[in-house]
């Protein structure tokens, strides 16, 4: 519980000292693409791992906006503007360093909560409240087409949502000049107050529905697999889409809770955005 105290507070110390330093250091580079944006919509199908997992399909909106440093992003927003594979992060980021093929960079980002009302399995389960979460991320690209990423993220309002890290590589495929294929395979790891919020059963919780408590600690959370495309229709316009799999891993995928150990997701969208680099 200290190292997840002593992570909280130097997270949260970064995302108030970070946005004044960051204008303080903005580029000529950054004054070029201070006023990008990006906005479109995507059409998502997707199962949860979480209860009954039945599918769902919902039209999700897509933007990106940077004003100097600092950026809001949602979805696939940064990554539709970017160049090469110096894409951005989802939610309110900034660069801390980007220099020397290295990308550093901090986000903020709301984890949306949980709640049973609507599953019959678990209905009566406490609800998991939605909450802030601060992330720290580290980008490199290996050759031309290779490229790496590490990224830790904490819960900075205390509503259980722990300690997450993980990592990845993605192998980025030219098409064409307009067109690029990302293939991407990830892994997560997740402390024991983020495992035993999403994963587990109290006792008091188990007696209220009748189930066996599910106790679990730290460990690797999942693995994950996808593959997208990109298209610039135009110097204004792309069309986007992918696949992602996802698989839960040791006890995160033995808890009781967990309705699909295997899920994925499809998605198609079309985006306007004010440049192409």
């Amino acid at each position: 519980m200290l190292f997840s105290q002593s992570t909280r507070s130097f997270l949260s110390a970064l995302v108030l000292v970070t946005p004044l330093w960051a204008f303080a250091e903005t580029s000529e580079k950054q004054e070029v693409h201070a006023k990008d944006y990006l906005v479109g919509a995507s059409l998502v199908s997707s199962t949860a791992h979480i209860g009954t997992g039945e599918r769902k399909t919902s039209l999700k909106p897509v933007w990106y906006f940077q004003l100097g440093p600092v950026r809001v992003s949602r979805s696939q927003g940064s990554t539709l503007l970017g160049a090469g594979r110096r894409s951005g992060e989802t939610g309110l980021s900034t660069e801390l360093l980007a220099a020397q093929d290295w990308n550093i960079g901090l986000s903020l980002r709301v984890n949306n909560g949980r709640t049973f009302d609507n599953d019959p399995l678990f209905v009566g389960l406490p609800d998991i409240p939605a909450t802030l979460r601060a992330r720290v991320s580290a980008r490199r690209p290996v050759g031309e087409r290779w490229s790496w990423y590490a990224s830790m993220d904490q819960d900075i309002l205390g509503k259980g949502g722990g300690l997450r890290a993980g990592g990845g590589v993605n192998y980025r495929y030219p098409v064409s000049d307009a067109t690029h294929l990302d293939f991407g395979l990830s892994a997560g790891w997740a402390d024991a107050r983020y495992m035993k919020t999403q994963f587990g059963i109290t006792p008091e919780a188990a007696q209220r529905v009748g189930r066996a408590p599910y106790h679990l600690g730290s460990g690797w959370e999942g693995i994950q697999a996808g593959v997208k495309f990109t298209t610039a229709l135009s110097q204004r316009w792309v069309v986007f889409g992918g696949v992602d799999l996802s698989r839960l891993q040791g006890d995160a995928a033995r808890s009781p809770l967990v309705g699909r150990p295997i899920t994925h997701a499809f998605n198609l969208g079309l985006a306007y955005r004010n440049r192409r680099d």
